[in-house]
């Protein structure tokens, strides 16, 4: 780690304390109202929070040249189900049993990185911080989103509470096949809904996953419902400056939130190995450094 001057190190500090701050009130406020906060963290600040298939269908867009307009949501929908049937065919053999239902097929998707609705969140700060950080560059701005879901529900659906994801979930009052490349597209567009999924990998139960459903606008969260989340605090957005970043790594250090503890299984140790190896060799280097520095004769002999 690059050494900060006395100056720096202070204002660095004093940042990374207010980032706690603003997180511990927006925490206590919601517990005052009975409801928690869902953390999400991404590495660049400037990345939108849409979900993977709505990404991936505006790259296809914007590869073929293409004009991209917002009432795409037939192709979005034609695009979600080829890619749907194409990972089933493909995958049933390698899903465990407990995957092969509409839902699991989707969490098992999401998981491998195939485009979804699904947008991943986290009843976790430790968490949110720990993919904020993850593959981030040391120069760049990250950033950690916050979100009321039950807020998020009562301005999408008219009503508060939770949608969960299982395989009697269109018998509710919100039928979220409706959403699910498998059945048959809606009239009308859908829009964003928080949900609860059930926990059908080791990793989703580590992470303390909660997912949000992405409707069929293609607008970023924040700027979705002409910007009431946003403007009335049910999403808001803290800036990780790229001078906090030694702070947000001592953090994590401090809590034990690493690779192993977000991914218990074999990849996830190797990613702990690989890292816990830099470090060593990152402390070694500057025993090293500050030994032979001590060791050089001064100006005065």
């Amino acid at each position: 780690m690059p050494e900060l001057n006395e100056g720096q190190g202070f204002e660095s500090t004093s940042k990374w304390q207010g980032i706690l701050q603003e997180v511990e009130e927006a925490q206590r406020e919601a517990a005052s109202n009975g409801e928690v906060i869902w953390y999400r963290g991404q590495a660049v600040a400037d990345w939108l929070v849409r979900s993977s298939l709505h990404r991936h269908v505006i790259d296809i867009f914007e590869s073929t040249g293409i004009h991209f307009a917002e009432g795409n949501q037939a192709f979005l929908r034609d695009e979600y189900k080829t890619i749907y049937r194409k990972f089933k065919a493909h995958a049933w053999h390698l899903l465990d049993p407990i995957e092969r239902n509409d839902w699991g097929i989707i969490f098992k998707m999401q998981h491998y990185g195939f485009p979804t609705r699904l947008l991943d969140w986290t009843k976790s700060f430790a968490c949110a911080l720990f993919f904020a950080q993850w593959d981030r560059k040391r120069e760049d701005d990250a950033v950690i989103y916050l979100l009321n879901p039950e807020s998020l529900n009562e301005v999408s659906l008219g009503r508060r509470g939770y949608i969960a994801l299982d395989d009697n979930s269109g018998l509710g009052n919100i039928d979220v096949r409706l959403y699910h490349p498998r059945w048959a597209a809606p009239i009308s567009d859908l829009p964003t809904i928080a949900v609860f999924p059930f926990l059908s990998n080791p990793r989703m139960v580590a992470q303390r996953a909660a997912f949000t459903l992405s409707g069929d606008s293609f607008f970023p969260l924040d700027e979705q419902f002409e910007g009431r989340l946003r403007d009335k605090g049910y999403i808001r957005r803290i800036v990780l400056p790229a001078d906090t970043f030694d702070e947000a790594e001592r953090f994590l250090n401090f809590v034990g939130a690493g690779s192993y503890e977000y991914f218990p299984d074999l990849e996830g140790l190797r990613i702990a190995h690989k890292a816990e190896t830099k470090k060593v060799l990152q402390t070694a280097k500057h025993y090293l450094a500050t030994r032979k520095h001590s060791q050089e004769p001064s100006e005065k002999e």
